[in-house]
């Protein structure tokens, strides 16, 4: 196919999809094809440029995987296409349920259970439980193990959800999702995320210092 007309199906295929929010560049377990996730309308839609056969196979099965680890639901009568189960899109959870459906062995089972983390910074557990509190489904984090650091821990985790997730924080341990239900399965894959994130961690350090220096008085006030 010449370069304009292979150009030109794709832009056609991108405005059928919709916008794109990830794209996998190698599938390892089928002939490290690429494959992305788009959103038209609402509607999530797994698609590949390949036309390699079984490609279609695979496709239902990376959808099909994305409802296992995600909160998300088959699009009835499709076999590439998810729905979310609320109005609320997280797109980091999105990207990252994405990501480890196609990369991760197909064959393992999905996470089940205790939604549960190691911290890599120390030798705690994180731990997630979570309950209806004041007409919200209310996350709670808590550590198994020793260390000095688990209450600034557990606040960086909570300030992962917020940075990833746009989480409301309830208390110094606590969070709830944008519109206050209940996403155990987008609260598990945020929170290897949520627990490294080190920026949240330095400012909470620096929130507790007295005072917050800015650039003015650093002497970097720009004239």
């Amino acid at each position: 196919m010449p370069p304009t007309a292979q150009q030109s199906r794709v832009v056609k295929e991108v405005a059928r999809l919709g916008s794109c929010i990830e794209l996998v560049s190698l599938d390892p377990h089928f002939h490290d094809v690429s494959v992305g996730l788009f959103i038209k309308d609402g509607v999530m839609t797994v698609s590949s440029f390949s036309t390699i056969d079984g490609i279609e196979v695979r496709i239902e099965k990376i959808r099909d995987r994305c409802v296992q680890l995600g909160d998300v639901e088959v699009v009835e009568g499709t076999t590439d296409q998810l729905m979310l189960t609320s109005d609320l899109q997280l797109d980091r959870a999105l990207k990252f349920m994405f990501t480890i459906a196609v990369e991760k062995d197909p064959s393992a089972e999905a996470p089940s259970g205790r939604i549960t983390a190691p911290d890599t910074k120390t030798k705690l557990l994180f731990v997630l439980d979570g309950a209806e509190l004041d007409g919200k489904y209310v996350y709670t984090v808590s550590t198994e193990g020793e260390s000095d650091r688990s209450n600034m821990r557990i606040r960086a985790a909570v300030g992962g959800f917020i940075r990833y997730s746009g989480c409301e924080r309830i208390d110094k341990d606590k969070f709830a999702f944008p519109d206050g239900k209940q996403y155990d399965n987008f609260a598990r894959l945020i929170l290897p995320l949520a627990r490294n994130v080190s920026a949240v961690e330095a400012q909470l350090e620096q929130d507790e210092m007295a005072g917050q220096m800015n650039t003015q008085t650093l002497g970097f006030a720009q004239s």
